[in-house]
């Protein structure tokens, strides 16, 4: 008999510890979830500033009708940075029609 509740007690106490262990590896997951959405968030957060700025700059340098060649070089940088962020198709219009563009001396 006193076997018997040995085994009972050591199984419902590795039980509890598996639970409070289980809780503490839920949370953990939980809060790291929270930080990968997070980081996803700034990074389309990113993304649309780099869009917006790569926009505005080419734009501008189009109606200028002449870009320098360090102006160029910065907005290919960024272009590349965009879309090592995972940007899609929308600037490649505006750096086809930059590049098109006479450097100024």
């Amino acid at each position: 008999m006193i076997e018997f509740a040995v085994t009972v007690l050591s199984g419902s106490v590795g039980a509890g510890i598996m639970a409070i262990v289980l809780a503490a590896l839920q949370r953990r997951w939980k809060k790291k979830d929270g930080k990968d959405e997070a980081i996803a968030s700034l990074v389309n957060a990113q993304k649309v500033l780099m869009i917006d700025r790569v926009r505005y700059l080419g734009s501008r340098y189009i109606k200028q009708a002449e870009i320098s060649l360090e102006d160029k070089e910065n907005l290919h940088d960024m272009y590349a940075a965009y879309k090592s962020l995972g940007g899609n198709g929308h600037l490649e219009t505006i750096m086809h029609e930059v590049d098109r563009l006479p450097v100024k001396q």
